[in-house]
């Protein structure tokens, strides 16, 4: 899979034939292939959130955290395919609690790892290395139009969050 349209192809019938679990091999077998960042991306040292295909039945996104990058407590609304080509990605996992939120344990993802979220999961991604963090994300449906929502970190009241398919938010 080493050019993009044969990995978006990869992607697509996992996605018909098996949903989220065939997805997590077919993207599994491609970080393992690929040994780092996907042969056709143009650069892995600047964080960005970038589209790499979209339909009505999947997302697919490039997200690069910059070290010590940390997300707001968050859910995707659909289940969610990461897979981690470089760095390290750590994920404090939350439960709901009425309309707040409840700490509910923690995983690590490091280069070559895959994980399927579910659609009610809430996790807050953290970079904690000195790298960039590289990931390919596989969400279910058109990702942009899914309503999702976040928690304030502090007050853990729940919030809409904006998402767009192009940005760089860590530009200097």
């Amino acid at each position: 899979m080493s050019s993009k349209d044969a990995f978006i192809e990869a992607i697509r019938n996992a996605n018909e034939t098996g949903g989220p679990e065939a997805i997590r091999a077919a993207l599994s077998e491609a970080i393992t292939a690929w040994a780092g960042p996907p042969p056709w991306l143009e650069n892995t040292d600047k964080g960005e959130f970038s589209m790499v295909y979209k339909d009505e039945a999947v997302t697919i996104m490039n997200i690069i955290w910059p070290p010590g990058v940390i997300t707001e407590p968050h859910n995707h609304n659909s289940w969610a395919v990461i897979g981690i080509y470089q760095g390290r990605e750590d994920n404090l996992l939350w439960t709901r609690d009425g309309d707040a939120i409840s700490p509910a344990g923690a995983i690590t993802l490091a280069a070559g790892d895959t994980q399927v979220m579910q659609r009610d999961d809430i996790h807050t991604a953290f970079n904690p290395s000195n790298q960039m963090t590289g990931a390919i994300h596989v969400y279910q449906g058109d990702f942009l139009e899914t309503e999702k929502r976040e928690w304030d970190p502090v007050t853990h009241e729940a919030r809409p969050r904006w998402m767009s398919d192009k940005f760089s938010m860590w530009d200097s």
